[in-house]
């Protein structure tokens, strides 16, 4: 059985409700850093209710913080990285983890096309749907990954310097294939960190698409310093509309502080052949990264509006655990450690160059103000609308900025 409480707003009580129902002799909770607190909730509940049942957590904050994530929530076991071929053995040996507060290190699936299909007969798929920038047409989108890890060595991303493996062209096709035939899913949200980071890999992908006929569209994130023009253009033909791009900042000196390893005229390259191909752009932003001002922020955003993407997100730099950021925030800032706050909308960390975590949090707002209500940009939404659709999702999209402003 699959709980998942936020497509069903579910609370801790109809968590443990649907433990008795079940009654099952293993609970994982997935444990990200910024909702460890919920975690340690929920299991030491599940111990407090149920006796008997073993508790598991894994997932991003065990896998950088795995001492300290079993100390407080008290769960039996932790598995440290990929999950799915050692939790087999804990299953079938579930007795030998019983009253043990252990952490096992979970083995690499090097071979990703070995794994099944993902269980989504497990889940309702009628409660799944995508963000207002992330489908073009219809919301019926489904959400895939192709690939595991990053080899680039941004200091600010919990991912970086991972290793990289990648599922075969045929095992994807059959996964979307299946997702058109038993879920009508009309878009596809590719979620890999880079998706076209191996170009043979990807002009594969693109020619298959086109000649077996699949009707698609899709989105997918990339650096801008791996695209062509032969590879955009490949990528448009075969269906994607939309693509993330992690631009980061407008300063170049910052862009050198994290390790980015791209330039300011590379993204400016790459943001308008993207537009001349007619691929939509998604820029990603963060502010309060190392060595940042107010004024460098300023430039940031005035970047992105001259960049003129079609969407533009504005994060605030959160160094998670065992990033690079994380172990050297001293050489840039302040940064606060509860970890509750580490949803990267929440100023935990301060750069030398700002007052207060208030003054970063009003440069925080007033980039969406400046960005998307410039009558520039206004119009220029409108003048793209071509259904009513369209217009909804245009409509769904404002509300999420009015709730960051």
């Amino acid at each position: 059985n699959i709980v998942d409480c936020p497509p069903n707003k579910y609370s801790i009580d109809d968590i443990m409700e649907e433990i008795a129902i079940f009654k099952p002799n293993l609970v994982g909770v997935a444990c990200i850093t910024s909702l460890v607190n919920v975690v340690e909730e929920i299991t030491k509940l599940i111990q407090k209710k149920y006796l008997g049942i073993v508790t598991l957590i894994g997932g991003p904050h065990v896998n950088v913080a795995a001492e300290d994530a079993i100390r407080q929530t008290n769960a039996n076991i932790a598995i440290k990285g990929e999950t799915e071929i050692t939790i087999i053995d804990v299953v079938k040996n579930l007795d030998s983890y019983k009253n043990k507060h252990q952490i096992v290190i979970g083995e690499k699936v090097k071979d990703l096309n070995a794994l099944p299909m993902p269980a989504r007969h497990l889940l309702n798929m009628d409660k799944y749907t995508a963000l207002p920038n992330t489908y073009k047409e219809y919301p019926d989108v489904g959400h895939v990954i192709t690939s595991r890890g990053c080899p680039f060595t941004c200091t600010f991303c919990a991912d970086a310097n991972s290793g990289y493996r990648q599922r075969s062209v045929d095992n994807v096709l059959e996964e979307i294939k299946l997702l058109q035939k038993r879920y009508n899913v009309k878009e596809i949200a590719f979620w890999d960190d880079i998706l076209p980071l191996n170009k043979k890999w990807t002009m594969e992908f693109c020619r298959r698409i086109v000649e077996e006929g699949i009707k698609i569209h899709w989105s997918c994130y990339c650096r801008v310093d791996l695209l062509d023009e032969e590879l955009v253009m490949a990528m448009k033909f075969a269906g994607c509309w939309n693509v993330f791009l992690g631009l980061e900042s407008g300063d170049q000196e910052i862009l050198n502080n994290i390790k980015k390893r791209t330039t300011l005229d590379q993204i400016r390259e790459k943001i308008k052949l993207l537009k001349k191909v007619g691929i939509e752009t998604r820029g990603s932003f963060v502010l309060g990264l190392p060595g940042e001002t107010p004024e460098k922020a300023r430039k940031t955003v005035d970047f992105a509006i001259e960049l003129e993407p079609d969407y533009a997100q504005f994060t605030l730099a959160t160094p998670f655990p065992a990033t690079e950021l994380y172990n050297t925030y001293e050489k840039w800032g302040r940064m606060d450690k509860s970890y509750n706050k580490y949803n990267e909308w929440t100023p935990v960390f301060v750069p030398y160059g700002y007052r207060d975590a208030n003054e970063l949090s009003k440069m925080h707002r007033e980039a969406f103000r400046r960005f998307y209500f410039r009558p520039k940009y206004v119009f220029g939404r409108i003048k793209k609308l071509r259904s009513p659709r369209e217009l909804k999702r245009y409509i769904m999209g404002l509300r999420m900025v009015l709730g960051f402003v």
